[in-house]
């Protein structure tokens, strides 16, 4: 079995022709990741101490990693991190169950401890006080959780918090009053587009009826006129041999003499 490295992995690819190690960690939203080749570092084991010096440096220059250790849970009902109730039931007895406080956490060799408190046998409070005071204190022994309990020691819970109801919205007077404002301008626009509507239909009305009016008075006008003659437009010789005759005709006129009276 390989062995467990922390912030580093060894990677060996025959395809690329790559081998050393990759380097990498994460802090929030910072990634951060390095390959140290075996031969630009002169071999595994060097560069294998390369790579736990480029983890270190940059384990203390990020901050901490944030983690769900000592942070209360969506489905934490106690109040308290690391105690949770629970319900256990025998496979020998189906109706029997036995209900507990468990205390629960993960010790420095990152293995996972519970110790259950009996409800039966303590009772509901006091088992629910001694499961806090072991996972504060985190003790593995029921003994010394119960003389830390019989010493008074204090219980630390932590209420949720209850979800923040929004407030109510005010109604401010200015905003009543713009509202009315806009609702009977926009009533004033509505009657005046009606208005200008009927007006326009009623124009239209008349016009159609004065019309035919019109047009009638035209045909009689027309009929009733007198119709001029046609004059028939002579030539411009015709007109000077007409123009000749009436000038001898006044001469004649002018020449004889008047006629004697009878005495």
């Amino acid at each position: 079995m390989p062995r467990k490295l922390k912030g580093y992995s060894r990677v060996d690819s025959e395809g690329n022709n790559a081998h050393g190690w990759l380097v990498r960690i994460k802090r929030g939203e910072i990634h951060r990741s390095r390959f140290i080749s075996d031969s630009t570092h002169g071999g595994k084991r060097k560069s294998e101490k390369v790579a736990k010096e480029v983890y270190q440096e940059w384990v203390e220059e990020l901050p901490e990693p944030d983690t769900s250790e000592n942070k209360l849970g969506k489905r934490n009902s106690t109040g308290v991190v690391g105690v949770h109730h629970s319900w256990d039931q025998d496979s020998r007895f189906p109706n029997c169950r036995y209900e507990s406080y468990v205390a629960s956490w993960v010790d420095e060799n990152s293995k996972r401890r519970n110790i259950r408190f009996s409800i039966s046998k303590y009772g509901k409070k006091v088992a629910f006080e001694l499961a806090c005071i072991c996972r504060q204190n985190r003790l593995l022994e029921r003994e010394k959780v119960l003389a830390l309990h019989e010493g008074g020691a204090k219980v630390a819970v932590k209420k949720k918090a209850s979800p923040k109801k929004a407030a109510p919205k005010k109604i401010t007077t200015k905003k009543t009053a713009t509202k009315a404002a806009t609702k009977t301008a926009a009533k004033s626009k509505a009657a005046k587009k009606t208005t200008s509507k009927k007006s326009s239909v009623a124009k239209r009305s008349t016009k159609k009826g004065a019309a035919p009016k019109a047009a009638a008075k035209r045909t009689t006008a027309v009929k009733g006129a007198k119709k001029k003659p046609a004059t028939k437009k002579l030539p411009a010789a015709k007109k000077k041999a007409a123009t000749k005759k009436k000038a001898a005709t006044k001469k004649k006129a002018a020449t004889k003499k008047p006629a004697a009276r009878k005495k």
